[in-house]
């Protein structure tokens, strides 16, 4: 698609009258599946299935059963709720008349919304709704959920998605931000392209590493993006790495992984610290994992600022943010640091439905000839990441 047809296409996007978005906002899991006075059934019985039958009960409604693909799960019971073989739920239900909410959207999956529903409309369902259509109905429940919020948000954020979108200076990233922007509205999955093989913060497409590379990986968890690093970079052709990890239990096999790297432990360091944009302490979650979050939770840590840090070590030359919508505080406390040393940043946009444009019009404030390119790692949304490269830094 020419630059000029995803203009044209981001503005009919951004001129629908917010009467009919709101409308669509409030009509359309009644328009998929007849409302929840119907009976219905979720599909999925893993974590968003158990909020999602969690919330519904606190407002009376409870589903006749869930639907999932794995086989572990079948005859078994998700909080009293019975979990079924799709097969065996189109036998026990009429599927023409159930309704089905999809309650299966997560970053660990590899395939894409329309491969799960399929199936279901071979076995005959024919009214589907999505998470988002239920999400959409009770916002004060639901929303946000990571990239997923109300769409009347967008049309109100029309004037800095249009600033985000005249950024960007190649096809293939304009095309994919005009797609998010338009899943965002309307739920088109199909929009939303099948992950890049690019090895995610550090591929080659997007910037070449130097042998003086400096990377401050904030939110390292237990090793991952160093283990990345240190592919992309053949294992000996850097500087200096500075990983920073809040949360204890994390911190603690990321310490033991960098302890397993031989001679390469010495030009690596681990930092147990979250950075925002401030210095003081901060809560942060202890049992999510990957997906642990800084600013809520039962753990206080310390946090500091990538300006002050560097002030203490040498200067990051790429940096690399994941830290489960933390991004934007993280970045503000690297305002001084990235005007003054312009570093390749590769962040994560996916933590909230703005960051698509926030994000990118908050790195292009701090140094405006960055150049900017966005790539999707996983499917359905997830792990999209911004790459924010000086000129200089641009693959030949």
């Amino acid at each position: 698609m020419k630059t000029d047809d995803c203009g044209l296409r981001l503005e009919r996007l951004l001129s629908e009258s917010m009467d009919a978005v709101l409308e669509r906002e409030r009509d359309s899991l009644e328009r998929e599946i007849g409302g929840l006075d119907r009976p219905f059934v979720l599909f999925g019985a893993g974590n968003l299935g158990r909020k999602v039958l969690k919330t519904l009960r606190r407002i009376g409604k409870e589903p006749a059963a869930f639907m999932d693909n794995n086989p572990a799960l079948w005859g078994t019971e998700l909080l009293g709720v019975p979990i079924l073989q799709p097969s065996e739920a189109a036998k026990r239900f009429d599927p023409s008349q159930v309704g089905v909410i999809t309650t299966i959207w997560c970053g660990e999956a590899t395939d894409k919304m329309s491969d799960r529903i399929g199936p279901l409309r071979t076995l005959g369902f024919s009214h589907i709704a999505l998470f988002g259509h239920l999400a959409w109905k009770f916002p004060e429940a639901f929303l946000p959920h990571y990239s997923l919020d109300r769409p009347s948000k967008v049309i109100l954020d029309a004037p800095q998605i249009r600033a985000a979108f005249a950024c960007l200076d190649d096809d293939e990233s304009r095309r994919l931000f005009v797609d998010h922007v338009e899943w965002r509205l309307f739920l088109d999955y199909d929009l939303l392209p099948r992950p890049s093989k690019e090895e995610i913060y550090f591929g080659p497409k997007f910037f070449g590493l130097s042998e003086s590379e400096v990377l401050y990986d904030i939110g390292a968890y237990t090793g991952d993006s160093v283990e990345c690093f240190l592919r992309s970079a053949r294992g000996e052709r850097f500087s200096q790495v500075h990983s920073f990890e809040p949360s204890p239990d994390n911190f603690r096999r990321l310490e033991q992984y960098v302890a397993s790297l031989g001679d390469r432990e010495q030009r690596i360091q681990t930092h147990q610290l979250a950075l925002g944009d401030g210095i003081g302490e901060i809560q942060v979650e202890t049992q999510s994992g990957p997906a642990s979050r800084v600013g809520s939770g039962t753990e206080t840590v310390a946090m500091t600022t990538i300006d002050a840090f560097a002030q203490t070590a040498a200067p990051p030359t790429l940096i690399k943010i994941d830290i489960e919508g933390f991004e934007p505080q993280c970045l503000a406390g690297a305002h001084e640091t990235i005007s003054r040393t312009q570093p390749v940043v590769a962040v994560c946009v996916y933590h909230l439905q703005a960051h698509l444009w926030e994000i990118l019009l908050q790195l292009h404030s701090y140094y405006p000839q960055y150049r900017y390119r966005f790539c999707p790692h996983l499917a359905d949304g997830w792990d999209l990441v911004l790459y924010a490269v000086p000129p200089n830094r641009l693959p030949a």
